[in-house]
């Protein structure tokens, strides 16, 4: 028996994946090790930042400064 992993790009291969299910010529086995990785997810957290630019004068000169 090998063992091999494999990346589906495309609706074709995954249906082609199911039927060769079907006919007994490959088995589909969870990866624990992916499963324990999967359940360890970083959740999203968003911070927001305002500034008050309102007293902000430009100054091109200073910004071309080198």
């Amino acid at each position: 028996m090998k063992t091999v992993t494999l990346d589906i790009l495309d609706d074709k291969a995954f249906n082609l994946r199911k039927d060769l299910e079907k006919l007994k010529v490959i088995r589909l086995r969870k990866d624990t090790k992916l499963s324990d990785d999967q359940s360890i997810s970083k959740k999203a957290s968003f911070n927001a930042l305002s500034i008050d630019t309102r007293i902000f004068k430009f100054n091109r000169n200073e910004a071309n400064e080198r």
